[in-house]
């Protein structure tokens, strides 16, 4: 049984690499990580540190955090204005067969976002090579956006591929295939989860664009709902990885923590 929804995964995998692919190729979805540190702290007087190092190297966490956030919902009020604008139909009678497009343009807004939310926290270019993606950008795409879609596992690869925690992964995939690295059973696993929300996001979409007026009401309220709630999970991820919060383990109720000391005497920890 497990073999038969093998064909059904790669799909979803390909779904996900292919409107990657896309969206690469639109010079608007790139952000340059030097330009965009300058325009945010033009008034700095570490700028200089800031480009070199990060902007988390000089600045807390939390004042990250509130930067990011204020980024996340300008994004979201000028992704969601284009998105009314594109959910009218051009024909009031007509249902316009444009939902790939849309949902290209829905995620490369996402990718622009995420650049900015990681370059706040102190990631490297995402497009160098001449503007391409690498092998090692296509993980860090896949992590950004399986984190924001809410894919489980997302928020581990981008500790796996973060320069902030000190691993070079330019290194470890250089010359080698997406398929021939160590995490890829699990870039292929996000990489499914997200194929899956982008074919859900396209049908959303097809559903809004039958509407004839209603549906760019319909596309521009989609947005807003779920593209600022998406940068702030990026958001919150980042913040964790900053402040070397253990992002698997969770607090234990103090009843239950007692109870344990309790039988199995004060050295005793369960995992």
């Amino acid at each position: 049984m497990a073999n038969s929804s093998l064909p059904q995964e790669q799909k979803m995998y390909d779904t996900a690499l292919n409107l990657i692919g896309v969206i690469a190729k639109v010079p608007l979805v790139k952000v340059d990580r030097e330009q965009f540190l300058r325009q945010q702290f033009a008034n700095s007087p570490y700028l200089e540190e800031i480009l070199l190092l990060g902007p988390q190297s000089v600045y807390t966490p939390k004042a990250l955090e509130k930067k990011a956030r204020a980024i996340v919902r300008s994004n979201t009020n000028k992704t969601s204005a284009v998105s009314f604008a594109t959910g009218l139909p051009a024909n009031p009678f007509v249902m316009v067969p444009a939902a790939g497009a849309d949902v290209a343009q829905y995620f490369g807004f996402a990718l622009h976002m995420a650049q900015q939310i990681a370059y706040l926290f102190g990631e490297d270019e995402l497009f160098t090579n001449g503007g391409e993606l690498t092998e090692e950008a296509k993980v860090r795409v896949i992590a950004y956006l399986g984190v924001m879609c809410g894919a489980a596992g997302a928020g581990n690869l981008i500790v796996q591929t973060s320069r902030v925690v000190g691993q070079n992964v330019g290194k470890k995939v250089a010359g080698q295939a997406l398929t021939k690295t160590t995490w890829y059973p699990l870039v292929k696993k996000i990489g499914v989860l997200l194929g899956q929300k982008i074919t859900k996001k396209t049908v959303e979409k097809t559903i809004s664009k039958a509407v004839p007026l209603l549906g760019g009401v319909v596309s521009g309220g989609l947005t807003f709902a779920t593209f600022r709630s998406m940068g702030f999970r990026l958001t919150d991820e980042f913040f964790k990885l900053v402040t070397g919060e253990d992002q698997e383990e969770m607090e234990l109720n103090p009843e239950f923590l007692a109870s344990i000391v309790d039988v199995d005497g004060p050295n005793h920890r369960r995992r």
